[in-house]
């Protein structure tokens, strides 16, 4: 009895086995904190903060495209992480809002990004989406920071 129980038992384990897919083997992804990206957000009714950081390489301009809920104006400070503030030329290109630096940002720079012209389609509290992208000296085309999450309460 027991032997067929134990037969039996092992029988079942190997079938439930067969059935269950292998597990992925995906490859690990190494976080390169030497790399671009957004560090933080912060919202307000009147005004969003975005920080970034340049990475390893001067920064000479940014793109910054909000979503579609928003009728964002030019109205942007940029400061560094010593308060002082970053001299920019800001402009509109079709949804996109523009940086352009007077001169390039150093890399190893964290900086803050203050919107304050904010027009809201129909909601003032929420959560509101920025793309940004960085054109760093010594490369062809944007580079991707990521999407900013702004959260207004």
């Amino acid at each position: 009895m027991m032997k067929k129980l134990i037969c039996l038992w092992t029988l079942s384990l190997a079938m439930a086995s067969m059935g269950v897919p292998a597990i992925a083997q995906g490859q690990e992804i190494e976080y390169d904190q030497n790399a671009p990206r957004i560090s933080s957000t912060t919202g307000l009714t009147d005004r969003h903060y975005i920080s970034l950081y340049t990475g390893e390489q001067p920064l000479s301009s940014l793109t910054i495209r909000p979503s579609e809920l928003m009728d964002v104006g030019e109205n942007i400070e940029v400061t560094d992480e010593s308060g002082a503030t970053v001299d920019a030329q800001v402009s509109r290109e079709d949804d996109r809002l523009k940086i352009n630096f007077d001169q390039p940002v150093a890399s190893g720079t964290t900086l803050e990004i203050a919107i304050r012209d904010l027009g809201y389609v129909p909601m003032t509290q929420g959560v509101f989406h920025y793309q940004v992208f960085g054109n760093h000296v010594g490369f062809v085309g944007e580079i991707p920071y990521g999407l900013a999450r702004v959260e207004v309460y």
